[in-house]
Parts: structure tokens; sequence; C-alpha cells
């Protein structure tokens, strides 16, 4: 993969020494003409390689340009030391045990700042599992994917869609991402336009020598956060209000459904809150009501009063 090989390339000038095409395409096990394109990438990208001629020539780095790590403000420096989310490495099997990269990160740092960042590695930890583990959710389906997206290669897919029906097609990967403990591909369809699969719905996928012209526009982070509003913003909306209990409300927002809050609650003089929220669904506020017992009373709408009478008196009628 080009982006690999780049850094690949910057890694072995960086000691200082002049290199030949010749032995650089050697180590890379790429022809002198792929070097000579590369060099020509890394140039163009503002990094300072430059070819010396002469029988001693060759290419190297402007003097001391792996010192510019140390231009980094405090801040932004240990923020490059905040531990990867192990799971999503070793979903990507890309988990080399994670020392060796600690350590080069830290020669490259200047001295007063490693001590703050051996911190930070050794204080934070990023876990992106749930508590009860689950079956496998990644498999040979996700390497395919990966290496699409990095090769710029269609794929052929067979996925379920959140209602059940499967469809079948070709796609363009253009990236992956990882949402809590979920993996999605942002790709374009058939028809050209932009769409997210769940991988957990995909149920299989074969990979194709066909390429694919990456749009130039397209950034994955400022795509993926504009899909988000935009799927929140076509949810379906149920307003509610509810009186709090004061433990109750603590609690309130600790939940994976779809509950927002819809403005600011009301503290009366008992200490319970007067609070407005959004559900999806009148059924997913009848579930999230219930389970809160007698810590929390509907005041509005009267259906979902009544709905929820009609479920207390179930349970009394299922002890009786």
């Amino acid at each position: 993969m080009k982006a690999e090989r780049l850094i690949k390339i910057l890694l072995l000038l960086q000691h200082g020494q002049t290199m030949t095409t010749r032995r650089m395409a050697e180590e890379l096990e790429v022809s002198e003409r792929t070097i000579h394109r590369d060099m020509e990438s890394l140039s163009a990208a503002g990094l300072p390689v430059y070819a010396e001629k002469g029988r001693a020539g060759g290419w190297r780095l402007v003097d001391h340009w792996k010192q510019k790590l140390s231009w980094l403000k405090e801040q932004e420096m240990l923020a490059l030391f905040l531990p990867p989310a192990d799971k999503i490495i070793q979903d990507l099997h890309m988990d080399d045990g994670g020392g060796d990269r600690m350590q080069k990160l830290l020669l490259s740092l200047p001295e007063h700042s490693r001590e703050a960042a051996g911190n930070v590695w050794s204080r934070i930890y990023v876990d992106m599992g749930t508590w009860k583990k689950r079956g496998e959710e990644t498999g040979p389906s996700l390497d395919i994917l990966k290496k699409a997206v990095m090769e710029e290669k269609k794929v052929q897919m067979i996925y379920e869609k959140a209602d059940g029906t499967v469809t079948e097609g070709t796609i363009c990967p253009l990236g992956l991402i990882a949402k809590s403990n979920q993996w999605y591909v942002a790709a374009l369809n058939d028809q050209g336009e932009y769409r997210n699969y769940k991988h957990a719905r995909v149920q299989a996928v074969t990979e194709t020598d066909e390429t694919f012209e990456r749009p130039a526009d397209f950034h994955l982070a400022s795509y993926w956060e504009a899909s988000k509003k935009q799927f929140t913003r076509n949810l379906p909306k149920y307003p509610v209000t509810l009186r709090v209990s004061p433990e109750a409300y603590r609690r309130l927002f600790f939940t994976p459904r779809f509950v927002t809050p819809d403005g600011e609650g009301r503290t009366g003089a008992d200490g319970w809150v007067e609070q407005p929220l959004l559900f999806n669904t009148e059924e997913e506020a009848a579930g999230f009501v219930t389970g809160f017992g007698g810590q929390v009373k509907v005041l509005k709408p009267e259906a979902l009063i009544g709905k929820i009478k009609a479920r207390a008196q179930g349970i009394l009628d299922l002890y009786k």
C-alpha cells in the first residue's frame, strides 16, 4: 500500500544516511520507477526530501528534520500517547504489541516531555469492549473490507437491512468506522450514493479486481459526523413529559435507548424534576418509564399514561 510505503521511506531516511534508489527499491521490494514516483509524492506533500548527485549520491532528508516533532505543543505531543483502543487494533489485525511503537515515539520527543508522555500511556486506558462478551463480530469479511478500502477495490456484498430484507450488490468501500463496539463501512453503492453499512449485518462479501476512483472531496470523519446528524434528524419523535424523583434523575440518561432531553428540567420544592424528553416511539417510552417503577410519573401525553396503567395492571394480575 502506497501510504505505508511512504512512511517506511521516511523512517529509512530519518537515520540521516543517503540511500540510493536501488537500495530503497530492494528494501521495499518495489521497482526503482515506483521509488521515483514515491519521492515525487513526498516532495509534493512538502516533506524535505532531495537527491544528491554523484557517485556517493542518493536520496536524503534535510538535516535534523526528524526533530520537527518537537515543534508540536506540549499537549499535542501528549495526545499522541493516548493509548489506542486494543479492540480496534485487534479487529484490524494490526496488533504488534505496542511496546516498540511507544518507544519510537518517546525517542522522538524532547527530553523534558518524555516523563509526562510516559505517564499518559501508563495512566489512561481505552476499552472499546462491552461488559459481557459477545460472539465473534469481525472475521474474514472485515479483513476483506479493510483491504478493499486501502486498495480502492470494489466488492460484492450480501447485506441484511434493518427491516430484515436482504440485498446484493457492488459497493466501493471508502472507509471503516468503529462506533462503540461496532464496525461500519462507508461506501458508494451501485447508484453512486453514499451509504453506511453495519458490519454485523454483512452476510457475505467477495473481493473483486475492479478498482474505483476515490472521490477527491471525500473526508471520512466529516462525512461520518454529518451522517450521524442526518440519521438523528430523521428518527421519529415522540415527546413525553415526566416527573422524576431525585434518585431516578441521576440515572435518567444512562440508557442505550434513543432518549434525549427536550429542554431543561424544572426542579420542584420536593426535589422531583419535571423533565421533557424525546423518544422514538410510544413503545420505547412505555418500556423506559415502566423500568423505573414508582420513581417516574408520566405527566403527558394522556395516551402514554393509559398505556403505563395497563402495563401496571397486567403486572398485578400476573402476581395474583
